[in-house]
Order: C-alpha cells, then sequence, then structure tokens
C-alpha cells in the first residue's frame, strides 16, 4: 500500500489498515471488515467506538467491540424468520450473527483527500460460503470517514435464484456509566424484549438501563435518528435503509459469560444496531443490490 494516510498493519494474527489523518485517526480490520477505531479530532482524539481491553486478534475469531457485521442472519439462526433459517442444511452449526465478521475481507478501492478518506472492502461467495450458504452474492463495506463516520454495507445478489437475509451493524459504543446513558428519538416505538418471551412492548420515554437489555425496535421509516447521551457527550446515530435496531447491554451476569469480556465491562459499553431483523429482513432477487448504512457524529449542542 503507498497512500499518503493509510498504511497496512498486522495486529497479532490480523492485518488492519491503520489511518492517521489530520482529522482523524482510525483502525479497520481485514476481518470481517470490522472498523474497531475512530478517533475524531472533535472528540479530543478518544475512541468514538468501544473496543474491549481483552479483545483477541485471531484469525477466524469474531473481534469483540468496534462495528462487526452481522450477515447473512443476525443472532441465532433459529431466531430468525423461516425464509432464513429455511435456507440453511447445516442448522446446527450455523454460528451466531453470521460468518461474514469472520471472514477475510478484500480491499478493493481506497481514496484519500485532505478532507476525508474512502475505503471500500469487499466479500464475495466462494466454495467456503457456500458449505455454509448456498447462494452466490458480494458484499462491499463502504466507509466515508472525516469529521463523522459514515458506514454502508451493500449486498448484490449475483445469482440466479433469490435469498433473504437478515442482518445488523452491531455498532458497539463507550460510555463512563451504563447507568446515567439514555437514548433518545425511540419513544412510543414498538419493540420486541428478548428477555422476556419476545413480548412486543412499547417504549415510554427515553431508554435507560437498569439490568440486561436486549430489545428490537422497530421504525416506521426507513430513515431514522437516535440519540446516545452519556455523562460525558451526546452522539448521533443516523440510520438509512434500516427500520430495526437492536440495543443491547449484557450487564452483570450474561457479562461472565462472553468472551473478550471482562465482567465489569457492561458498566462502560452499549450496543446501538443499525439492522434489518424479523419482520425487517430483506428479500434479495437475482441480480438486486439492497443498501444499509449508518453516519455516527458528535452531537454539537453537548
Amino acid at each position: 500500500m503507498n497512500h499518503a494516510f493509510c498504511k497496512l498493519i498486522q495486529m497479532d494474527e490480523l492485518p488492519a489498515i491503520k489511518i492517521k489523518h489530520p482529522r482523524f485517526n482510525a483502525i479497520l480490520l481485514l476481518q470481517g471488515a470490522q472498523l474497531i477505531e475512530f478517533r475524531p479530532q472533535q472528540n479530543q482524539f478518544e475512541n468514538v467506538l468501544w473496543l474491549s481491553p481483552s479483545a483477541q486478534y485471531k484469525l477466524g475469531s469474531p473481534i469483540r467491540g468496534g462495528i462487526p457485521i452481522c450477515w447473512p442472519w443476525f443472532g441465532n439462526l433459529d431466531k430468525n424468520p423461516d425464509s432464513i433459517q429455511d435456507q440453511v442444511d447445516n442448522k446446527t452449526s450455523a454460528s451466531a450473527h453470521g460468518f461474514a465478521r469472520s471472514m477475510p475481507w478484500q480491499i478493493k478501492h481506497i481514496q484519500e483527500d485532505c478532507h476525508f478518506v474512502e475505503v471500500t472492502l469487499s466479500l464475495s461467495s466462494d466454495s467456503t460460503t457456500k458449505e455454509l450458504w448456498p447462494f452466490e452474492f458480494e458484499l462491499e463495506a463502504k466507509f466515508v470517514l472525516s469529521n463523522t463516520l459514515k458506514f454502508a454495507l451493500v449486498t448484490s445478489n449475483t445469482g440466479s435464484l433469490p435469498f433473504s437475509i437478515s442482518q445488523a451493524l452491531h455498532t458497539y459504543l463507550p460510555t463512563q456509566d451504563i447507568k446515567h446513558s439514555f437514548i433518545h428519538s425511540a419513544q412510543n416505538s414498538t419493540y420486541i424484549d428478548a428477555l422476556d418471551s419476545w413480548k412486543e412492548k412499547q417504549q415510554v420515554g427515553k431508554v435507560s438501563f437498569s439490568g440486561e437489555t436486549d430489545r428490537l425496535y422497530f421504525f416506521e421509516d426507513k430513515e431514522y435518528s437516535l440519540r446516545l447521551e452519556t455523562p460525558t457527550q451526546s452522539l448521533l446515530i443516523n440510520n438509512k435503509n434500516s427500520q430495526s435496531a437492536v440495543i443491547w447491554n449484557p450487564w452483570v451476569e450474561k457479562s461472565k459469560r462472553l468472551s473478550q469480556f471482562s465482567p465489569l465491562d457492561f458498566q462502560k459499553m452499549l450496543c446501538i444496531e443499525t439492522a434489518n431483523v424479523l419482520s425487517d429482513a430483506k428479500k434479495i432477487n437475482a441480480g438486486e443490490q439492497i443498501e444499509i448504512s449508518v453516519e455516527l457524529a458528535i452531537h454539537s449542542s453537548q
């Protein structure tokens, strides 16, 4: 790589693109096309993303933190619609959140500018993916990094058969204190509580955290914004081509069972995931393409 701001580095077993730009610093793993650091200048170069202090950079092993890509299904396969489950022959060995997050991606495009850096990584179907999921596809992960973080995931059906997917941009975000962190703009939205027998409920007021949280929210519009308020900053999460979002924190007991996660890490993080899940899952016909995207921006009013 011969670029002004980007260079290829090695993090234990994993290659990564390290970007040092006047407006931001960032690290993007090629495995999973996973952005693990984004440090904008206006945030005093603090990481806008949460990354586990015990993250392990091993081939084929998902990293805890940043923005993992959940694709072509979200969560456990058996919690997905039948249209997605029926596509997988060996359901018992299907890993949670699909396979895209643990696969090696290729560098497709890098554009550098004094104002931004754009990086596109790609993943295409091959003999390995077809053992897990029998369809032909191309994925593109497009990152435009500047004062804000813009990330789009583009799915192209390059085969002759339609397929259905659920997906999520599984964004981990930091906080100084989860008990004093709130998510605004979800009020009156319907959500499914995965911890209460998957019951449908309605959000009243802002989202707060006082115990394990695992909720799937649904919105009327294909573009919606959520605002995360933490003790030290306010962050806007702008979503496109998504009518669902997942809000998650493992709290005390589940934290003890998670990989690459210390028992007290739950106090310093949460996930707000741009998604197409359950009723928002997508069918993609042969030759078609869909895109889902998120933008993270420091909210200037605070």
